[in-house]
């Protein structure tokens, strides 16, 4: 089953984001930092989460949905979607998923090659 990689791009919330400088922030910026993620993973994690659990479809069933975060304090507005489809396009409405100022862009859609350590290998 492929992969379908979408990069999510939130506006800079936080100073850090804003200036990007994040190489000494204070306890209070990174709070901000982290309350402004939490606000998106609020907002998106509920219909993420359900599209496993979706009835069947001719294409477009969705299998996993994995959301991946920067861990960069003056990057964390940008995330990296990864949602395992039998075929063909998720069916996700990012216009109503995402907070206002949210964008998402399709990558690619990637097909399993290899991976490490190999299945049965101990």
């Amino acid at each position: 089953m492929p992969t379908v990689a979408i990069r999510i791009d939130m506006p800079p919330k936080g100073i850090l984001e804003v200036t990007g400088d994040g190489s000494a922030p204070t306890d209070d910026q990174m709070r901000e930092e982290l309350e402004a993620r939490q606000e998106f993973l609020d907002a998106v994690v509920p219909t993420l989460a359900s599209l496993p659990g979706r009835p069947p479809r001719r294409a477009g069933h969705v299998e996993r949905v994995e959301l991946l975060g920067t861990d960069v304090w003056s990057e964390l507005n940008h995330y990296l979607l990864l949602v395992t489809v039998d075929i063909g396009d998720p069916g996700i409405d990012f216009a109503s998923l995402l907070p206002a100022g949210g964008e998402a862009a399709v990558v690619g859609s990637y097909a399993p090659l290899q991976s490490w350590p190999e299945e049965g290998s101990a």
